[in-house]
């Protein structure tokens, strides 16, 4: 090579981010290029050996650089890179060097490492000079920089380790280190689309509008890292994406495990400043074990209503459903927008549903020749998968005709449907110390024994208020592994709450017995669940149903959180009469006095009274008549003989 005629430049290169990653690209041929050259001896050895560099050589041969040696056009390649990329603005790499502190000779390090990635060839030129390492060794690019010293090149991988744009395999003296660049963070610094199923970049363009996402009134001027908690369907996303575009910025979301680490973060933070995009790590399905280390890291975490510890610096906004008013101004909007007339607000009352899921529900809606019935049935049939996998679908129906009850309960089951009714209202109808511990939460204990209607209230409860109801599953839900019993009951409340439907806890004893003393494990372990449970029932905003036949059993704090228990004794002589009357058909054959003498010597419980009646129902069907005395009183000696006691009755039926 002949001495340079003048100084090397890339006026003739066209800006732009993907001809700086070739800039760098080549700057690190150059870097393989010099303790190539000298463990080859001369150029002949070296090309004959690893042929494919001469092509390479080819590429980066200039004018300026003849005569240089290798470390020199190293040297002058880059100046001349740093030169050309300075003529210009908003090159992803000069803003991830900005904001990570980190020179040119950092970033050709990482180029150095990751150029094996889109040409393997350099794997067995690093091979030949590692003893068989096929990658390069931390110490070994410490020794053969041609420009820097050992330990500027160790100070320099330090930081791109840090920084995540490293991985290290970290077996044996750190001199051993194997180094890679990770496949997500190599395509961003290439200028390549990023395939990599735990993350997803969405563009500025492609999020709402701040003013038209449902949020707390301060979202805007939030510190970060901002923590969103909310229910499923809440908006937490749309909202990460709008405060993000608000700003100029596309939003790059990391899906977290339980295992996610720094490192992963720190190689996310890495893309999304090569993006220019806001870093979200969405743990709504997972927390991340370390996420209190992780959070700082990130520009916003996406978070369930419950769990997931927090460092005090991180600002929380949780994003509950939005209120009536806000859920018809949503209706009205969506109307107009579409051309429609009349929205239906009577359908934004009793639903208290996430913005997210409304806004889905609307925008399916008025696709139809019929808006306003297809959000109606589609608000009536909601559901949930996970809600279906743990709890069991009470069928809808029915009404308080249907269920013989004395006075005091029946007066106490109708202040509960109209505290459920009104609960988004109640706060503003009281002072203002009292409105501030007001939730939208309902929570109401059935007490009785078995068969009194405690279950039979719970559905046509939500039959009456428009909403679906969910039995929980003890058998499904409650685990001897430690942590799963806690993990299971909080996905049922979040997907409970986010359909808005009602949830049964049946036999509610089971799980909110008292707290012993603690005298080993087991102990220690129960009381640690009722604590979550505690906790769990205190957050949920939704409508909770208790039943038990067993109230003493009840630890007294969850009794303390209980808004109205309701008493379902063992039905008297004269509910007894009213429960026979509601289950015998029409056209049933039995005399009144009849009824009454049954009703008065047979304390039979309301769910056993039903039997009675599907027996005494299927003996006429096989008689080909209407059910009469002696169907009945027949049923009745077989349900107490099922019971394992004695029949009131004497043999044979007086007419």
């Amino acid at each position: 090579m002949n001495a340079p005629r003048a100084p090397l430049a890339f006026a003739d290169v066209a800006p732009g981010a993907a001809n700086q990653a070739r800039l760098f690209f080549f700057g690190a041929v150059l870097a393989w290029l010099a303790p190539a050259l000298r463990k080859a001896g001369s150029p002949d050895t070296l090309f004959a050996q690893h042929p494919f560099l001469h092509d390479y050589l080819e590429q980066i041969d200039r004018p300026e650089l003849d005569g240089l040696a290798l470390e020199t056009c190293w040297q002058a390649w880059h100046e001349a890179g740093a030169a050309w990329a300075a003529e210009q603005s908003g090159l992803p790499i000069r803003r991830l060097q900005a904001a990570l502190d980190l020179d040119d000779a950092a970033i050709g390090l990482v180029f150095q490492i990751g150029l094996i990635e889109d040409d393997p060839r350099f794997a067995a030129l690093a091979a030949d000079l590692q003893d068989g390492a096929p990658r390069p060794a931390w110490g070994w690019l410490a020794a053969c920089h041609p420009a820097l010293e050992p330990d500027a090149v160790r100070e320099r991988l330090q930081a791109l380790l840090n920084a995540g744009l490293l991985h290290a395999e970290m077996q044996g003296p750190r001199a051993a280190w194997s180094l890679a660049v990770p496949l997500a963070v190599w395509d961003a610094l290439c200028a390549r689309t990023v395939e990599d199923p735990a993350l997803r970049l969405r563009a500025a363009a492609q999020a709402l509008p701040l003013k038209h996402v449902v949020a707390p009134a301060d979202a805007r001027t939030a510190a970060t890292p901002l923590a969103l908690r909310g229910l499923p369907g809440s908006g937490r996303m749309s909202l990460a994406a709008a405060l993000a575009a608000d700003t100029g910025r596309a939003t790059l979301s990391l899906r977290a495990s339980a295992t996610t680490s720094r490192m992963e973060v720190a190689a996310a933070r890495a893309i999304a400043l090569l993006a220019d995009a806001a870093l979200v790590l969405d743990a709504r399905r997972q927390l991340p074990d370390a996420l209190p280390q992780l959070v700082n890291a990130v520009d916003c975490v996406l978070l369930p209503l419950g769990g997931g510890e927090l460092p005090p610096q991180v600002s929380v906004l949780r994003l509950d459903p939005p209120a009536p008013d806000d859920r018809r101004r949503m209706l009205r909007a969506a109307w107009a927008a579409a051309g429609r007339d009349e929205p239906p607000l009577a359908l934004a009352e009793p639903h208290r549903l996430p913005a997210g899921v409304w806004q889905r529900m609307i925008t399916r809606a008025l696709t139809q020749a019929d808006p306003a019935r297809a959000l109606a049935a589609s608000l009536a049939r909601r559901g949930d998968a996970t809600l279906a996998s743990l709890a069991e679908a009470l069928p809808a129906g029915g009404d308080w005709n249907e269920l013989a009850l004395p006075p005091r309960a029946a007066e106490e089951i109708a202040w509960l449907e109209l505290r459920c009714r009104r609960r988004e209202a109640l706060a503003a109808g009281v002072g203002a110390a009292l409105a501030a511990g007001l939730t939208p939460g309902v929570r109401a204990l059935f007490k009785g024994p078995s068969g009194t209607g405690k279950t039979a209230a719970a559905r046509i409860l939500a039959a009456q208020l428009g909403k679906p109801a969910f039995r929980i599953d003890l058998a499904r839900t409650v685990s001897k592994y430690i942590g799963e019993t806690e993990t299971n009951l909080s996905r049922i409340f979040e997907a409970a709450e986010a359909i808005d439907a009602v949830l049964l806890l049946d036999e509610g004893d089971a799980l909110m017995a008292g707290r012993t003393g603690v005298s080993n494990a087991n102990d220690r372990y129960a009381n640690l669940e009722t604590n979550f449970l505690l906790q769990a029932v205190e957050r949920f905003h939704g409508i909770l149903l208790v039943t038990t036949n067993s109230a003493e059993r009840i630890d007294s704090a969850f009794l303390r959180r209980i808004d109205v228990t309701i008493d379902f004794p063992a039905p008297d002589a004269a509910v007894r009469e009213r429960i026979l009357a509601i289950h015998l058909p029409r056209e049933h054959a039995v005399p009144a006095e009849v009824l009454s003498r049954f009703a008065a010597r047979c304390a039979l419980s309301g769910g056993q009274w039903r039997n009675v009646v599907l027996h005494a129902a299927l003996l006429a069907l096989d008689a080909g008549g209407p059910i009469g005395a002696d169907a009945l009183e027949l049923a009745i000696r077989r349900e107490y003989r099922k019971s394992g006691q004695m029949c009131p009755l004497r043999e044979g039926t007086e007419p």
